[in-house]
């Protein structure tokens, strides 16, 4: 049962939800590794900031479908309370790892973990696999001679120079934390 009461504030706060604060920013450069068996830059690269693939110049970035590893570090003062990853946005899917051990995966919005058992005080690392699905492949692949090609489809419904789809880590990527404790 849902029982509405007239003149009650529903935004009132409260453990449903609690005010989320910022506790740190990750926004250092990202180490990005991509699958070179996936057509993807056979070393690791660095983002300086986090960008939507389809952005990037090179065509392993820019038409790489499967699965790249973001990696970077962030440092907590004091872990208190719940924390939480709020990875920003998306595109497709993620799965977290935090100090080496899996917090988690996330598929839509909003796209955040609580992290809460697996962070430390002071110095923490942060792995993000991101999987996008294999639409920029096909496109990009149309461009190329039929021996280059990787990928293919019985039904061709995209052409070369077709919008690609936004894929990616794009953030803000941050940590926050709220107060679940009872008042």
């Amino acid at each position: 049962f849902v029982v509405f009461r007239h003149g009650e504030n529903a935004n009132a706060g409260g453990l449903n939800f609690p005010e989320m604060k910022q506790l740190a920013a990750i926004d250092s450069p990202w180490t990005v590794s991509f699958d070179p068996s996936r057509r993807g830059p056979d070393s690791p690269v660095t983002f300086s900031s986090l960008q939507d693939w389809i952005l990037n110049s090179d065509p392993k970035i820019r038409n790489y479908s499967g699965a790249a590893v973001y990696s970077n570090s962030f440092s907590i003062d004091n872990p208190e309370n719940q924390c939480y990853l709020d990875l920003g946005k998306v595109m497709v899917t993620a799965k977290v790892k935090i100090n080496g051990n899996y917090a988690g995966g996330v598929w839509t919005t909003p796209y955040r973990l609580n992290i809460t058992p697996f962070i430390k005080k002071g110095e923490n690392t942060v792995e993000v696999e991101v999987i996008n699905n294999w639409k920029n492949r096909l496109i990009g692949d149309l461009s190329l001679p039929d021996e280059e090609r990787s990928t293919w489809t019985n039904q061709q419904i995209w052409k070369p120079g077709d919008e690609l789809q936004p894929s990616g880590l794009t953030g803000p990527v941050r940590i926050l934390t709220a107060d679940y404790r009872i008042k």
